[in-house]
This record gives C-alpha cells, structure tokens and sequence, in this order.
C-alpha cells in the first residue's frame, strides 16, 4: 500500500504545476492583454474563442494520435509541456508584442500544450491501476494535485503585494520551474504500461463509439453536469458584484472558502466511493449540489456570509465531481476493450476534455449574447430584467442540470464485479 501512495504521488506531481496557470488564463489574460499591450476587448474576445474553438477540435486529435501507438505516451507529454511553458512565457512574460495575431497565435500553442500533456497523462493512469476502487484513489491523488495548484495560485497573491504584471509572471515562472520538477520525477519513477499493441482503425472507433451504450451516457451526463458547473463559472463575478454588492476582494475568499473545502470533500467522497460505489456516490453528490444551490435564489444586496456557506458545501460536493468522473471512463475503457477489441483510452479521456470544453463555449456564447441583448454594461447599474437573468443562469439553470445528470445516471450500471469479470475475459 505504502508503495501504491508513493506511485499515486509521482504520477500526480505534474498536476499541481499545471493548474497553477488556470486563474490566470481564465481570468486575468483579457485584462492583461488590454492594459499592458493595448489590445482592443473585441479583438481579445474574437482570439480567445478562435483558440478555444482549435482547443475543442484538437482533443479527439490528440487523442487518436495517443492510441494509434506510433509516438510515445512520454514524448507526447514531453511535447505537451515545452509547448506550455513557450505559450506561458509568450503570454505573461515578454514585453515584446511583434504582430497583430500574437495572441491569437500563442494562446493557441498553450491550449494545444495543455491537450498534449492531458490525454496521454490521463490515459498513462487508465493503464497504471487496474483495481475499481484504487482506480478512483488514483484520480483523487491526481484531483487534489489540481486544486492544491488552483489553491496555490488563488492564494498567493492574497499574501503578497504586487502588480498584476509582477504576479502574472512570478506565477509563471512558478508554474515553468515545478513543473519541470513534476514532469520530470513523473516521466522516470511511472512507467508507461501499454496493455495491447494492436492499432486502432478510425473508420471503426466512430462506430464502436456509437455502440458503446454505457459511454454514451457516461458522456450525456458529463455534458450536461459540465453546463451545471459552467453557468456559475462564467456569472460567479457577475452574481457576486450585481446581485450580493460585493468587491474584487470579496470574490477571491469565496473562491479560497470554495477550492479549500473541495480539498477537503476528496477524501471524503473517495471513501464514500469504496463504501456504496461511484455511481451512487457522483449520483449523492450531484443532489446534494442541488439542493443546497437552492438558497443561492434566496440572497440579496449584503447577504455574503450565508453565500460564503453555501459556497462551502457546494465546495465540498465538487470533491466527487472530480474524482468519480475519470474513475468510471477508466473502467468503461476496460468495458470498450473487452467489448469491440479497441484499446483506445485516449480517444475516450479525449471525450472528458472535449464535452468540459464545449459546454464552456455553449454556456458562454448563451451567456454573453443574452448579456448584450439586455444591454449590460459593466461597472454601471444593470436593469431588473438583467439581474433576474444573472440570478437564474447562475443558481436555477446548474440545479435544474444537475437533477437532468442525476437522473441520465440513475440506470448507468457498473459495479466492482462486473469490472472483474471484464478484466478476466482481457488480462486473463
């Protein structure tokens, strides 16, 4: 066991650097880009969707490039994590803007970085634990790597006073130099266990993909509790200022309450996981989500504190949204092996990241546009229409979605002995 939780620790090292630079992408790059280089906002909104719209394109990609064998899982994440750090230095660090499409260009190469490192990465863990229960231990290693490195980068300027352009490239640096280390421990102390070495043809994936009725519910809920977690995503800034009247500061302890008590909830829901099973622990999860997002409607001008506790709960509940999930696609990989002969994990881990990124782009294309439609400006006082929009696609829409996924998964069936009895029809 000892060696199990060391093996879980190298393998989840890299995580934590390459969450570091999520805040600041998300968040601070459009601002960034306007008041250091000058960009006009519309130009910036018009790049980041074009690259966004390359990122969602490239999963699948990437993730047949993984499974057709011809490259090296490592090389693949070697690949993935030089392209990262030129697009984090690119971005955040040289002064130097040499023509009008730079970020167009350099956003693209950090996107296309991060699905590099991902899909092999992830698809690296399918093949390093077979067990169903030490399957969602793996991923709660890996998912607590995430949030300490979104923890990290959330906090750290709370603690030290610098100006955004420091912080920026301070962080950077951080992120480049660990995950240096990270990579690097990962790449030597886990080996890269390809169970089978027969090809993959793509004519026959799409088909079998089709075929493969547990996934495409898998992949049917993924989608829709994806939408859930975006909505609030997109409108936390929006709903915090507009709605609860509060400040920059405000908005970054409710983020600390929320990344701090998910930390907390991993364990918890990982043991839940062992006791009654994934489904049914995603399933508790997702409701429990729900039902306490209920009082968000509740809240007024002031009412911080209690929005403070619900952020916590909800918090915690995000534990199992990201441990149960890559657990259940490791064993459907196992299933789609068994099944139709295909050994292709990439294409299925690719699936994850492409449904995360494309409820991304559906919610915020919803958003924006019903946004400009009710006219809001920011920084000025909205109109009641607009306000009852924020309200209901940040708390109504994620409950309403949240109970749609619950219920996809409600006949989604596979235990710790079906699991069994696959792997001894394919590892004998």
């Amino acid at each position: 066991m000892k060696k199990i939780s060391s093996r879980n620790i190298f393998y989840s090292l890299p995580a934590f650097s390459f969450a570091i630079p999520t805040f600041p992408v998300m968040i601070m790059l459009p601002a960034f880009f306007a008041e250091v280089h000058n960009f006009d906002i519309a130009i910036i909104g018009t790049y980041i969707f074009l690259a966004k719209l390359i990122d969602i394109a490239s999963d699948p990609i990437v993730g047949w490039i993984n499974d057709k064998k011809n490259l090296n899982r490592k090389f693949l994440i070697i690949l993935g994590s030089i392209l990262c750090s030129i697009g984090l230095y690119k971005l955040f660090i040289q002064k130097q803007i040499d023509y009008d499409a730079y970020l167009l260009v350099w956003i693209s190469v950090l996107y296309l970085g991060w699905t590099f490192f991902q899909i092999p990465y992830l698809s690296i863990g399918y093949d390093l634990e077979k067990d169903y229960f030490l399957r969602t231990k793996l991923s709660a290693n890996r998912e607590l790597f995430i949030l300490f490195g979104l923890f990290f980068s959330l906090g750290f300027p709370m603690f030290f006073n610098f100006s955004n352009a420091e912080l920026l490239s301070l962080i950077v640096y951080i992120a480049i130099f660990s995950g240096f280390i990270g990579v690097s421990v990962m790449l030597y102390k886990i080996p890269d266990n390809r169970t089978t070495n027969k090809d993959v043809e793509l004519k026959s994936v799409f088909k079998n993909l089709k075929n493969n009725y547990l996934l495409v519910r898998l992949m049917f809920a993924w989608f829709v509790n994806s939408l859930a977690n975006v909505f609030p995503m997109i409108l936390f800034s929006f709903y915090v200022s507009y709605v609860l009247g509060g400040s920059d500061g405000d908005r970054q302890v409710v983020l600390f309450y929320y990344f701090l008590f998910a930390i907390l909830g991993v364990p918890f829901w990982t043991y839940v996981s062992k006791r009654f099973g994934k489904k049914k622990t995603w399933v508790s999860s997702l409701i429990l989500s729900a039902f306490f997002f209920i009082f968000v409607l509740f809240l007024s001008k002031g009412d911080l504190q209690y929005f403070i506790i619900i952020s916590c709960i909800t918090g915690f509940c995000l534990g199992a949204d990201l441990i149960i999930p890559p657990s259940i696609q490791a064993d459907l990989s196992d299933v789609h092996l068994n099944k139709f002969k295909e050994d292709i994990s990439g294409i299925l881990f690719s699936l994850i990241t492409f449904f995360n990124k494309l409820s991304f782009a559906v919610a915020s294309l919803f958003v924006f546009s019903i946004l400009s439609y009710l006219n809001f400006e920011a920084n000025k006082e909205i109109n009641p229409e607009t306000k009852i929009f924020i309200i209901f696609s940040y708390a109504l829409t994620p409950i309403l979605l949240k109970c749609l996924s619950s219920f996809i998964l409600m006949s989604f069936r596979i235990t710790e002995m079906d699991l069994k009895k696959i792997q001894k029809k394919i590892y004998g």
